[in-house]
Order: structure tokens, then C-alpha cells, then sequence
């Protein structure tokens, strides 16, 4: 395709990866009190659970949608196309249940973070791997 598609979808991977080794990075500490002030505003908002995971939804489906697009048009293969539509879809699933369990039990359990910390890795890993084909 055209070459500003491929520098747009690079930005893109660069910010994939930037923001997923930052969420790799942080501590359990810090998580659960990010985990709080969520669940704070959520209650001075009088948000309900099916707004806010309506809201999760869509914008994450909105942002994969928009990266899945680059991508493909960045004229690489159908199948690693159709992978990270498939690793994108786990991450919005996992993100999902993070947040039904963060509003269920108004916590976050070590095992949820230790999960989303490996899928925060996949992502970065992903967003590197993007970044390197694109460039060579």
C-alpha cells in the first residue's frame, strides 16, 4: 500500500509497545491503587457495571479495529493479520473479565494481575515485532 499507511501503522506499533511495557511494568501497588481511584470515580459518577463495561468494549474494540486496519493495509500477510486479530480479541476478553471481577469484588487479585501483566508483554512483544517488519 502507500508508504505514509506503513509510517502511520509503525507509530502505532511504537505506541503499542510503549504503552504495554509501561502496564508490564507497573507494580502490584500501584495497580490496586489505580484499581481504587477507578472504583472511586466510578461511585461519584453513579456509573453502572453494564456502562462501564460497555465502555471498556468499545473502546477497545474501536482502537484494535483501527490498529487491525493499518496493519492490514500495511500489505502484510492475511494470516499474521488474522493472528493479531486473534491476540487483540484474547486481550479484549481478559480486559473484560479484569473488569467484571475489579467491580464484583472491588479488588484485583494477584492472579488477574499477574495474567494481565503476561498479556501486557504479548502486546509489547507484538507491537515490537510489527515495528521491526515494517521497518526492514
Amino acid at each position: 500500500m502507500s508508504d505514509s499507511v506503513v509510517k502511520i501503522t509503525l507509530i502505532a506499533s511504537i505506541i503499542l509497545m510503549g504503552y504495554n511495557i509501561s502496564e508490564f511494568a507497573t507494580s502490584f501497588k500501584a495497580v490496586r491503587e489505580k484499581v481504587g481511584e477507578f472504583l472511586s470515580l466510578a461511585r461519584e459518577n453513579s456509573a453502572s457495571d453494564k456502562d462501564l463495561r460497555l465502555t471498556n468494549l468499545v473502546t477497545s474494540c474501536l482502537l484494535s479495529l483501527g490498529y487491525v486496519t493499518l496493519v492490514y493495509f500495511s500489505d502484510i500477510v492475511v494470516w499474521v493479520v488474522a493472528l493479531v486479530v486473534l491476540k487483540l480479541v484474547i486481550t479484549l476478553l481478559l480486559s473484560d473479565k479484569l473488569l467484571i471481577q475489579v467491580l464484583r469484588d472491588g479488588t484485583l487479585s494477584k492472579k488477574s494481575y499477574l495474567v494481565s501483566k503476561l498479556d501486557a508483554l504479548f502486546n509489547a512483544v507484538m507491537g515490537f515485532v510489527f515495528a521491526v517488519i515494517l521497518v526492514l
